[in-house]
């Protein structure tokens, strides 16, 4: 998020300042049991991740649609950060200036998980993931673009396969790209990219949750009158779309809070690192519960885009709060998407 999902509105919290030293969440010492342990709860969070994408797609075959799908994950995970606060003793007060901008930092959260979650509605849900994994990069390019960072061998290198592999998951040559598909993915990446570089300023050295509370509700209240004026509420039909419709948001909203304990226990970069296993959860249930194969050239071109982000994330020189911030999403998060 996704890490991201880190699709997800993982991708909203400054992981710096996560933990705090009381509360539920209370930091633990950096042992290396708790790194272990942090590290596969991480990767738990990213299997959640992958899981609520794939529950979304088989939702809508069951008769619901992205919005009232992302109107009630909204919900529940504004609820759960929410019940975090109240169990940790933490004030939801901000500043007005602050509030007002994880507010509407938050409608940028809706807008870009609503792109991945239509994404998958015309493209695998395999390849909308992929490209949104492909926002630490587009973070790189505005860092060097604004001169916060130098391009270096490795990340210049880091970009181009990146994009090669993109562009053989895509299967460019095949003709049967659907290009609103791979344009909602695009979207997604943007926004989150926006809502990182953002975020980052937002929070700065403060404490992260009460920001992300608000951004949790402004999405939730974004899907709810959204959906609400355009009078496109979609309940599903089906047992099987109504449990994808429950479990896949509860797994999401779930994942958010493991990611908390996972980031207290091993800290963010290795929680980021774990949660790649994102993508590669999407390939994985997208070919055993969807029949969404790919070909073995869309799977290797897959690997390099992922093994690009990796060496960005072992070797990224950006401002540490950016970049956990980046890293971690994901989420949103729709981790997540």
């Amino acid at each position: 998020m996704p890490p991201l999902e880190c699709d997800v509105l993982i991708a909203a919290f400054d992981v710096s300042n996560v933990a705090r030293t009381h509360g539920p969440l209370k930091q633990h010492t950096m042992s290396r049991p708790n790194i272990l342990l942090g590290a596969a709860l991480a990767g738990a969070a990213g299997i959640g991740f992958a899981a609520n994408s794939t529950a979304a797609k088989i939702a809508y075959g069951g008769g619901t649609n992205p919005l009232t799908f992302l109107t009630l994950r909204s919900i529940l995970a504004m609820l759960l950060v929410l019940t975090i606060i109240v169990l940790a003793r933490t004030s939801l007060h901000l500043p007005l200036r602050r509030r007002l901008a994880a507010l509407t930092i938050g409608a940028l959260l809706a807008v870009y998980s609503y792109g991945l979650l239509s994404a998958i509605q015309f493209i695998p849900v395999a390849l909308a993931v992929l490209i949104f994994y492909t926002f630490p990069l587009l973070t790189n390019v505005y860092a060097w673009v604004s001169g916060q960072e130098r391009p270096t061998l490795r990340s210049v290198g880091a970009l181009i396969v990146a994009f090669f592999g993109l562009a053989l998951a895509l299967d460019l040559q095949g003709g049967q790209l659907n290009v609103l598909g791979v344009g909602l993915a695009t979207m997604a990446a943007i926004g989150i990219t926006v809502v990182v570089i953002l975020n980052n300023r937002v929070v700065g050295n403060g404490d992260s949750r009460p920001v992300t509370f608000h951004m949790m509700l402004s999405a939730a209240i974004v899907f709810a009158v959204v959906t609400g004026v355009l009078g496109d509420y979609a309940l599903p039909s089906t047992g099987g779309a109504w449990a994808a419709f429950l479990i896949g948001p509860s797994i999401y909203a779930i994942a958010i809070v493991t990611v908390f304990i996972a980031i207290s226990l091993a800290g963010p970069s290795t929680a980021a690192m774990s949660m790649n296993l994102e993508p590669v959860a999407s390939m994985t249930f997208g070919f055993l519960i969807l029949g969404q194969a790919l070909s073995a050239m869309q799977l290797f071109g897959a690997a390099l885009v992922i093994l690009a982000v990796l060496s960005l994330r072992l070797s990224d020189t950006r401002i540490p709060a950016a970049k956990d911030a980046a890293f971690n999403q994901t989420s949103d998060p729709e981790k997540t998407p």
